[in-house]
């Protein structure tokens, strides 16, 4: 009776845990997509993830912006994936030659799904869909993404412009009135120069991936290197009023 009821006490304890595990919309206090997210908050949300779900998310800040903002990296995969990433880091430089060791690698090994979101700050419902992804890929209910987790390692970028972004959704917000207008000559349709497309130095960084002038593109790229992932997806949106949609990248570099 004693290990019957110590049993059904540990499954509980483990259903309160997964019950923690908050959706955007729980964690910021309103429906994802009815309003832009300051960056500060969905560094909150990724880092709250990773305290919510230890097991299975993991955030790694990777630099700063120019105007001190972080740029994170959310690394989300099945328990026993999540306790062995460096194992499999390196076993993914093996498969791509990128190691001096003679280790031979494991090609069964977990495919790394790269995921870049909001390289032009203006493009703003790519961090809302991160956070989105980002829940549905720890939410313990989601058994779709439990099984594709069981062979793939994801890594999201939440924001690759984070200095951009802001300055877009700190001018939208304090235009934008109670109720959205979908009239393009509306104010919050006008969005004055500069923009929040570039960086500080007004730099667009989707043109700086193979010139990596500009300190974002260095510090992600020097991590991008240490994973050299099978597949890159770069998230893009075309404007207000136009359909969301993604680049898929293959990286040549890997088998």
């Amino acid at each position: 009776m004693k290990k019957i009821y110590t049993t059904w006490l540990l499954l509980l304890i483990v259903s309160m845990l997964h019950a923690q595990v908050q959706s955007p919309e729980q964690f910021l206090g309103y429906k994802t997509g009815s309003r832009y997210t300051p960056h500060f908050n969905v560094v909150n949300y990724c880092r709250y993830l990773a305290t919510a779900a230890p097991q299975m998310v993991k955030v790694e800040q990777y630099g700063v912006t120019n105007e001190g903002r972080p740029l994170l990296l959310v690394f989300v995969a099945s328990p026993e994936n999540s306790a062995r990433l460096e194992a499999i880091r390196l076993n993914n430089l093996r498969l791509a030659g990128a190691t001096n060791d003679k280790a031979a690698p494991d090609e069964k090994a977990p495919v790394i799904v790269w995921l870049s979101y909001n390289v032009h700050g203006n493009e703003t419902s790519s961090s809302e869909a991160a956070m989105l992804t980002l829940y549905e890929l720890a939410n313990p209910a989601n058994n779709k993404t439990k099984e594709y987790l069981k062979n793939t390692v994801v890594v999201v970028d939440p924001c690759m412009n984070p200095d951009g972004r802001d300055r877009y959704v700190n001018w939208f917000n304090s235009v934008v009135g109670k109720q959205a207008n979908p009239q393009p000559f509306t104010r919050e349709h006008v969005e004055p120069w500069p923009g929040g497309r570039p960086n500080h130095y007004y730099f667009d960084l989707n043109r700086d991936w193979a010139w990596q002038t500009q300190v974002e593109s260095q510090q992600r790229m020097a991590r991008y290197n240490q994973w050299l992932p099978q597949v890159h997806v770069d998230f893009h949106e075309q404007g207000f009023n136009e359909p969301y949609y993604l680049l898929r990248q293959q990286n040549p570099f890997t088998k």
